[in-house]
């Protein structure tokens, strides 16, 4: 009897392990609600979340919500007696749950497990990691560091935070660097960092940064200068230049770089994309121009079984996908000013079919525009007025409001524009 209840017992551990969302217990594939969103990477950061059954946004100094269903966007704060982002007393704002010391376009937000993080930059202390619960009731500060350190890029993915620290270290000839790539688990009751990757004093160190996870593996890259006395030229540059994509295996603790067999020392792999459990990558060719073609390889999540994706690809174009679609899109190619327009994206399902090309109906002066989850795209707009009528006067620029709030395409649509921009609705902040 006692050994059939010592069986039951140690059954139903076993199957709780795997169901607390321990991340060496999770197999490599995405996870929505406790994965690192890498659909909703704008540049660096994310200003746009996914929750369950509802969606978070960052702007300014605010958080806000807008529940599945609703057109009504709302500040993340479930205090009945606060002004929120009406609020004008500086220390009536540091009360509001959603109120965030440092500007979103500073630190980004990320969701995971029923918590929204974001890092604050502090002006009189070192940074802090702050989370906000789902509901907004509650607002706390999960760590601190040393006011030595700066957090130069952060993410969140199963539970664990992953993020380069960027420290200034004293010594009796002035002030050196250290960069570093750092994690510790969010559900431990004692935060002990602990290191992925540490970059050589020696090292000119110009970013250590480009996080993103996928299944049990960190991504991360980076560029330094190799210092020298020899001055820098054209035809030494690229000896001179250290630019490498790593990969960390999670579970086993290990380092290896994302690269080609024998691959030519002008090619540096610059940028990755996630698709069907698969990494997708391209090296970026120093010796030509973003219109000459070049090949895309797809490989395991820890860079092993390399093989050709897709060739003939445009070297200025990129691939990114939202796990339903993969998209191949020019809106660097605008960017640098070698294709007019707003940008395009190539559209294409699991199976690699082509099945619709769409312009995008916004700037994208700012960069490539996160390209959002399998249903919709969503990014904040603002609609500046010069002026406006108000009682048959006209109001001035500094005395009228700048309306915003968030846009969102349907994807439900795609297959049906050939070409044609699409459609984004607006919500308006009412505030």
């Amino acid at each position: 009897m006692e050994r059939t209840k010592w069986y039951r017992i140690t059954i139903l551990a076993v199957i709780c392990f795997f169901l607390t969302g321990c991340s060496k217990s999770l197999p490599d594939t995405y996870h929505e609600g406790s994965d690192y969103q890498y659909m909703e990477r704008y540049e660096f950061l994310a200003f746009h979340q996914k929750g369950a059954g509802v969606q978070y946004f960052a702007k300014e100094h605010y958080l806000y919500y807008l529940d599945e269903g609703s057109d009504t966007l709302l500040p993340l704060c479930g205090k009945a007696d606060c002004l929120h982002d009406k609020e004008t007393d500086l220390e009536k704002m540091q009360e509001c749950n959603a109120y965030m010391e440092t500007k979103a376009v500073n630190t980004g937000i990320i969701y995971c497990n029923g918590y929204l993080y974001y890092v604050d930059s502090r002006i009189l202390s070192g940074p802090v990691l702050c989370r906000v619960s789902a509901d907004g009731m509650k607002r706390e500060e999960v760590y601190k560091w040393e006011d030595t350190v700066n957090i130069e890029e952060w993410i969140v993915h199963r539970d664990v935070i992953y993020y380069t620290e960027h420290t200034y270290l004293s010594d009796k000839d002035g002030t050196e660097e250290q960069f570093a790539i750092k994690f510790f688990s969010l559900t431990d009751n004692v935060k002990k960092p602990e290191n992925v990757y540490i970059a050589d004093k020696d090292m000119d160190v110009f970013t250590l940064a480009d996080l993103q996870a996928y299944g049990n593996f960190l991504y991360f890259q980076i560029h330094v200068q190799i210092k020298s006395e020899e001055e820098t030229t054209d035809d030494n540059f690229l000896d001179k230049l250290y630019l490498k994509m790593f990969i960390y295996d999670m579970k086993e603790g290990k380092i290896r770089e994302l690269a080609l067999s024998d691959m030519p020392k002008n090619y540096r792999i610059q940028r990755i994309a996630f698709w069907q459990d698969k990494l997708l990558f391209s090296p970026y060719d120093f010796k030509k121009e973003d219109k000459d073609l070049r090949t895309w390889y797809t490989a395991d999540l820890d860079g092993s079984h390399i093989e050709v994706f897709m060739e003939g690809i445009e070297q200025g174009l990129y691939f990114c996908s939202d796990g339903k679609y993969l998209y191949l899109s020019n809106v660097n190619m605008v960017l640098s000013g070698k294709v007019e327009g707003t940008g395009t994206y190539k559209i294409y399902d699991k199976d690699l079919t082509l099945v619709d090309t769409v312009t995008l109906p916004f700037d994208s002066s700012f960069g490539e525009s996160a390209v959002g989850n399998a249903e919709y795209m969503y990014i904040i707009y603002e609609k500046a007025e010069s002026e406006k009528e108000t009682g048959g006067e006209k109001e001035t620029e500094e005395e009228s409001e700048t309306e915003w709030g968030v846009s969102y395409w349907d994807k439900s649509k795609i297959g049906s524009y050939h070409g044609s921009a699409f459609e984004m609705t607006d919500i308006k902040y009412e505030g």
